[in-house]
């Protein structure tokens, strides 16, 4: 059996987990819309002739890109959605790193909870005569 000291540390690690799990629970549990994949802007050439990045000035093109059917797909995304594309991008990056810890923290939740009990727990108890009641 642990000493009195260990155990209390095990309880003020998962007191410690449990506002973690609080605070990854309070980004979950908003209802912001969300919009799986990423977006970026790039600067690419568009191959005109005499256009301006032909001399190096280049497009700006914001693209959303995500994973469908395990391929990676790219979509063009028009400038007056651009803020709109990105916030609901990063509204679910947000979502996900919640989700991560969540997941990350009830496992360690656990895994102390098994140690408490394990600690707390008196080996090999027989009652008073010797003998096993069964």
């Amino acid at each position: 059996m642990k000493t009195a000291s260990q155990i209390s540390r095990i309880r003020q690690r998962i007191a410690h987990l449990v506002g973690e799990r609080r605070d990854a629970e309070k980004v979950l549990l908003q209802s912001p819309p969300l919009l799986r994949g990423s977006f970026s802007e790039v600067r690419r050439t568009c191959g005109h002739a005499g256009c301006k990045c032909t001399r190096g000035e280049k497009h700006v093109c914001r693209q959303l890109s995500a994973s469908v059917e395990g391929r990676t797909r790219t979509w063009n995304v028009p400038q007056r959605y651009a803020a709109k594309v990105q916030r609901l991008t990063e509204n679910y990056r947000r979502f996900r790193r919640a989700r991560a810890v969540l997941v990350r923290v009830n496992r360690q939740i656990v895994e102390l909870i098994n140690e408490l009990e394990a600690a707390r727990t008196v080996p090999g108890f027989r009652d008073e005569s010797g003998s096993q009641k069964g």
